[in-house]
């Protein structure tokens, strides 16, 4: 797995205009977790609750609430992130065959291409196209 560079959250949006680009305004009171270009994973543990774990312990005393890939991110595998993260930030494209969020705020700055999409709570920001091949459909919505 590629290292990150841990920053601050006002670097992160001198850098790369974070602040305006977030729903929330990116203000978490957290360091960031700097992935620099495009990021390829194999498998099903980026930004589950193991990574987010391995930055906390490798950013001490730091607390890691942002995550951002300043390029593309491909995910050989499901992309489920962990609710102990505050934010995860592409800036480029992300495509993997499953995005899954709850708690997280969640920003692509180009297009999202995945299989399958959970987001009940709506914290994930697109700003380019949205390609899901099978649409997340909630239980409680069903007649």
């Amino acid at each position: 797995m590629p290292k990150p560079v841990v920053i601050s959250e006002a670097e992160l949006d001198h850098r790369h205009g974070t602040f305006a680009r977030l729903a929330s305004g990116g203000r978490y009171g957290c360091a960031c977790a700097v992935y620099d270009g495009d990021v390829t994973i194999e498998g099903d543990a980026w930004l589950s609750d193991e990574h987010w774990s391995q930055l906390q312990l490798a950013a001490a005393p730091d607390d890691i609430g942002t995550i951002v890939v300043t390029g593309s991110l491909t995910v050989r595998g499901d992309l489920c992130v962990s609710d102990r993260l505050m934010c995860a930030v592409v800036l480029g494209d992300l495509v993997a065959r499953e995005l899954a969020i709850f708690e997280t705020e969640f920003y692509v700055g180009g297009d999202l291409r995945v299989d399958r999409l959970r987001d009940r709570d709506e914290y994930l920001t697109v700003a380019g196209a949205r390609r899901v091949a099978e649409p997340d459909v909630d239980p409680d919505d069903e007649d």
